[in-house]
């Protein structure tokens, strides 16, 4: 699936805030780079009737918003591209040049979800609002990783995570190797790997993985 019950959290969560009559934020995303070449980082697939994507957005508005206010735009569709956004048609300053872009209707508290590969970016925000704010969550691969930024286990809120949330942000490393995952009821459930493996890794490496 696009979000599996063992994809972890990409980046830590983060808060945007565009405010009344900031300038636009040009078109970038998509599986393919300016050059036109493939980009596994962001990439979407269908393969054997399964759909996969390696890093996948979750945006949560705070804001109202209505088409024409600005904010976030995407082509739809655009995660299927195979050839790169000409880059005269990458800005988004302009409201009214960009034809091609969706300005989606949005309420406070809404789930946005699209994949890093779909092509998007930010109209300037004309809203009736003196700033438009989004929350932003990102998922990947349990053993996939974009972003460099990753929850510190030894940090002071961790005593405040449950043990669901604890899951979610683990570190990337493929499943296979003990992986604690949620099990879509919800429960925590871990991917057992063989007690020979494990008894060997001990005896050669010292260590349960190396």
């Amino acid at each position: 699936a696009v979000v599996s019950t063992q994809s972890t959290g990409d980046h830590l969560p983060l808060t945007i805030i565009q405010y009344k009559d900031a300038e636009g934020f040009d078109l970038h995303g998509g599986n393919l780079d300016e050059k036109g070449e493939w980009m596994q980082d962001l990439s979407y697939e269908c393969r054997f009737g399964k759909i996969s994507c390696n890093l996948l957005n979750v945006a949560i508005p705070l804001d109202k918003t209505e088409p024409g206010d600005g904010g976030f735009v995407i082509i739809p569709g655009s995660h299927k591209a195979n050839f790169p956004i000409p880059p005269e048609i990458a800005e988004c300053d302009k409201l009214d040049e960009n034809n091609y872009l969706i300005n989606p209707a949005l309420n406070p508290g809404d789930v946005l979800i699209f994949t890093e590969a779909a092509t998007h970016g930010a109209f300037p925000w004309r809203g009736p609002t003196e700033s438009r704010r989004t929350v932003f969550y990102r998922f990947c691969p349990p053993n996939f990783a974009y972003g460099r930024g990753y929850f510190d286990k030894n940090a002071e809120l961790v005593k405040e995570l449950t043990e669901q949330q604890s899951v979610v942000l683990q570190p990337p490393f493929v499943p296979r190797l003990n992986r604690l995952h949620l099990e879509d009821d919800g429960s925590v459930g871990c991917t057992v790997r063989s007690e020979i493996k494990m008894n060997y890794d001990r005896e050669v490496f010292d260590s349960d993985y190396f």
